[in-house]
């Protein structure tokens, strides 16, 4: 009976030591950055929080009153069929200083653009006003697919 019960013992702590050794591989290669298409919006010294403490993901800088909610929605959806979500930072937020450098506040990409961080480290970007509208989504998307390729897949 006690053979029985040891044996029982080790099998499960097979089964268990499996199990978990299954989930860390299966993070390890999986993409560091994964949503459904939300795009955050980060006050300045959110999102310079976020630079120091994670700085890893795609982040939208919106300069253009205009063009910013078009620009957005498009970002969004292409975001969504990635399935990752993004972090945006507006400059006419009330609470951006615009004596201060966007580095100031972890970014370093142009201005109405999409950029693509790992570490705090920019790794490469698109901007959104070099595209026609009819066009744009196609290459967000080019650009998100391409990226994630690049920097989060192993």
């Amino acid at each position: 009976m006690k053979n029985k019960k040891w044996l029982l013992s080790v099998v499960a702590g097979i089964v268990v030591a499996l199990g978990i050794g299954t989930a860390f591989v299966s993070s390890y290669n999986s993409s560091e950055v994964k949503g459904n298409g939300e795009l955050e919006e980060l006050h300045p010294l959110q999102m310079k929080k976020f630079m120091k403490e994670d700085g890893t993901g795609f982040v939208m800088y919106s300069f253009d009153e205009d063009d910013r909610s078009v620009y957005m929605n498009t970002v969004k959806k292409a975001l969504g069929e990635n399935e990752v979500n993004g972090k945006e930072i507006y400059s006419r937020d009330p609470q951006y200083d615009r004596t201060k450098s966007r580095t100031y506040y972890g970014i370093d990409q142009s201005p109405d653009s999409l950029a693509v961080y790992k570490s705090g480290e920019v790794k490469q970007q698109i901007k959104l006003d070099d595209y026609d509208p009819s066009q744009l989504e196609t290459e967000l998307s080019h650009f998100i697919e391409t990226s994630k390729e690049l920097y989060f897949e192993e």
